[in-house]
């Protein structure tokens, strides 16, 4: 008897785990399907969302209906039907009132081109009064889903959300219409099993999909109901037919939401197959009551099943949890998309992304309102390239292989690279900065490259303007000046020396000369920045002007003697005044800057078919950071130091200016507390050359741009 009840007992437990388990698969069937069309209908959504975000800056109509062509062609031809853009009053053309271009398939024509059409725009239709409409204004930028609808005997439904501008004001609403054929297909699939009926409802109940889609509207016809679509009939309509065909009994009945769409997905199954397994439980148990010897080996077989029934129930759970850390992760995945993506569009300088075979992948807005819409993602990079007309700074056109994106696409690192672009909305010259750079994959295998751009004409315009500005100022300094000195050279003539205005005429034609240096040297500058600094080139001897700077330099600093060592004829093309202001520049810095009883060692050689001269000091050096800066125009290192001396800045950009017109080169080297050491590298004339007279040029068009030149800088 303690068996008998034992053995019931044990039934009951093992049927109500049979059950909890083919309940747990039924819904996981049900899920699964669910999970399928949610994943539809993300894709739709993800549509939407870039037809808005690419919409709100439009501002031609014909660039928005090419958009919607193009997207329209790379949507699935199998959910997606058609897109729609529908703006507020004015929104796009002053004074329309109703304005949404709609794209959709040729149905007659499969694989044909996109038909756009107006017919909607119009007072009749009124698409600001249409439900989806409204309730896209009133959601403010999340999707909304519509009911389904008919036309033509076709069963549609429509996505839809509002768009708005870069300033956060709503310019209308885009939509997605869904053709309702793959859900059928995709219900249809699932029903595999003549026991099992999986179907789906909106969310107010209208049918889907359904696998006896044509029984069912064959019944509403036969009792006068003029219906085309599945989706004018009602899970209330549903319930009467199974009622009448005998199919609401003896059925177990399963209802999963798929998120953001509401839809409803149900799983009808014939409980006599469900609960197969406990029916056969309970005719075991029946026999093994009968047969009570072996009721022991029964327990067995029972415990045996239950064990597998928890661990099935841990694998669901499981699958749970793995489901959760899924979607936790794909949770993360959007945020940090949506994050990136509110960066490259609040970025000043333009961001353009190709794939390997020139394609535009990404393009932030600040590259589109550079380059214009032709950037636009989905667009080949050779196709945006005659728009533009890209020219060096010389004036040379720019080969499309030598573009800095396709030599990134090559697997080279460009850095710094300028260029001159036609604006694409006006006739105006662009001058543009392109860093560019290839990505890999793990492999290192060159998968796309990525261009950062930025519109540098103003700060190049600017700084045109602030050379002019010196060059005028140096100009009407420079009579002022000369008036003073003639004036005071003249008072000096008639007075002593020794007197009181003696001394101070003699002072003030010392402080007339240095500011009539300084002038110069401000010429100087404007003149080699603007291209306009002249030279007379003359067969010299170097060596010679080398022992005349430093023989005054070394007048000018008697605490600093110059040690220069013997050396050879050196013949060089060049300009003997200028060449002397670069020797004197150079002289005059390792003297300045060394602590008195310091000596210079300047040295000059031959090297092949260069003419080299190094001046080298053990004074207070430069410090790292600030090496790569010396040479530009008004920079002085040691300015605020207690090692300043002075100056404006300009010696050495002269110096390397001048020098680099003459095909040379100065390079430097220093390290602070320890000195620095500089070579000026020249063109040699390998034999003396007879006088040919002298040569008169200026400097090229284009002078040197701070920062273009390589080498450390004091």
């Amino acid at each position: 008897m303690l068996l008998t009840i034992g053995l019931l007992d044990f039934d009951r437990r093992a049927r109500h785990g049979l059950e909890q388990e083919a309940l747990a698969q039924h819904h996981a069937r049900t899920q699964e399907l669910a999970s399928e069309l949610d994943a539809t209908l993300r894709g739709a959504e993800q549509l939407g969302d870039t037809l808005a975000v690419l919409a709100g800056s439009l501002q031609e109509q014909r660039e928005l209906e090419d958009l919607l062509r193009r997207m329209l062609v790379s949507a699935p031809e199998s959910s997606v039907y058609g897109l729609g853009v529908w703006f507020e009053p004015g929104q796009l053309v002053p004074g329309v009132r109703y304005l949404g271009p709609y794209v959709h398939r040729d149905v007659a024509r499969r694989g044909g081109p996109p038909v756009l059409t107006y017919e909607w725009s119009t007072p009749a239709y009124d698409y600001f009064q249409q439900s989806w409409y409204r309730q896209a204004r009133e959601k403010e930028g999340r999707i909304i889903i519509s009911e389904p609808y008919v036309e033509v005997d076709q069963a549609y439904e429509t996505l839809s959300r509002a768009f708005f501008d870069d300033q956060g004001r709503l310019r209308g609403v885009v939509s997605v219409d869904l053709h309702l054929s793959q859900l059928r297909d995709m219900v249809r699939h699932a029903n595999g099993s003549p026991s099992e009926t999986f179907y789906v409802a909106s969310p107010t109940g209208a049918l889907l999909a359904h696998p006896q889609e044509e029984q069912l509207l064959a019944w509403a016809r036969a009792r006068g109901r003029p219906v085309r679509c599945l989706c004018e009939l009602s899970l209330a309509d549903l319930r009467t037919w199974e009622q009448e065909q005998g199919l609401d009994r003896g059925r177990y009945l399963t209802e999963v939401s798929v998120p953001q769409a509401g839809w409803r997905v149900f799983a009808s199954t014939d409980e006599r197959v469900l609960f197969k397994g406990v029916s056969r439980q309970r005719r075991l148990v029946v026999a093994l009551c009968v047969m009570l010897w072996v009721g022991l080996g029964a327990s067995g077989m029972a415990m045996a099943r239950s064990e597998r029934n928890r661990s099935l129930l841990r694998t669901l759970a499981e699958r749970q949890r793995q489901e959760e850390e899924r979607q936790r992760l794909l949770a993360q995945v959007r945020q940090r998309s949506a994050e990136l993506q509110a960066i490259l569009e609040g970025m000043v300088d333009a961001v353009v992304v190709t794939d390997a075979e020139g394609v535009i992948t990404l393009a932030n807005r600040a590259a589109l309102t550079l380059f214009g819409q032709a950037a636009h993602d989905g667009t080949r990079l050779d196709t945006v390239y005659p728009h533009h007309h890209p020219r060096g700074l010389d004036g040379q056109d720019i080969p499309y292989d030598a573009l800095p994106m396709v030599r990134s696409l090559r697997g080279e690192q460009v850095s710094d690279t300028e260029l001159i672009i036609t604006a694409p909305q006006k006739p105006q010259q662009l001058v543009l900065r392109l860093n560019s750079a290839p990505i890999r994959d793990e492999s290192g295998r060159v998968i796309a490259a990525v261009s950062v751009v930025r519109d540098i004409t103003q700060a190049i315009e600017l700084e045109r303007l602030q050379g002019d500005f010196v060059r005028m100022a140096a100009h009407e300094l420079k009579t002022p000046l000369t008036v003073m000195k003639s004036f005071a050279q003249i008072a000096r003539r008639t007075e002593s020396a020794s007197s009181a205005l003696g001394r101070l005429l003699e002072g003030l034609c010392r402080g007339v000369d240095r500011m009539d240096r300084l002038v110069r040297t401000l010429l100087d500058a404007s003149q080699l920045q603007s291209g306009q600094l002249r030279f007379e080139k003359e067969w010299v001897e170097l060596g010679s002007l080398v022992e005349v700077a430093t023989a005054r330099t070394s007048a000018n600093h008697p605490h600093n003697p110059i040690h220069l060592q013997p050396h050879p004829e050196a013949w060089v093309f060049g300009d003997r005044a200028r060449l002397q202001q670069v020797l004197s520049e150079l002289l005059d810095n390792a003297a300045r800057y060394s602590p008195g009883g310091q000596g210079v060692e300047v040295a000059l050689s031959l090297d092949g078919d260069e003419v080299e001269l190094s001046i080298h000091d053990k004074g207070i050096g430069i410090p790292t950071e600030q090496r790569d800066r010396v040479f530009e125009r008004f920079y002085r290192a040691h300015a605020g130091t207690p090692h300043d001396r002075g100056g404006l800045g300009l010696g050495l950009f002269l110096a390397r200016g001048i020098v680099l017109q003459h095909g040379g080169r100065v390079e430097l080297e220093s390290r602070e507390g320890e000195g620095t050491s500089v070579r000026l590298r020249l063109p040699r004339l390998l034999e003396r050359q007879p006088a040919l007279g002298r040569t008169s040029g200026e400097t090229p068009a284009r002078p040197p741009v701070e920062g273009e030149y390589g080498g450390l800088s004091r």
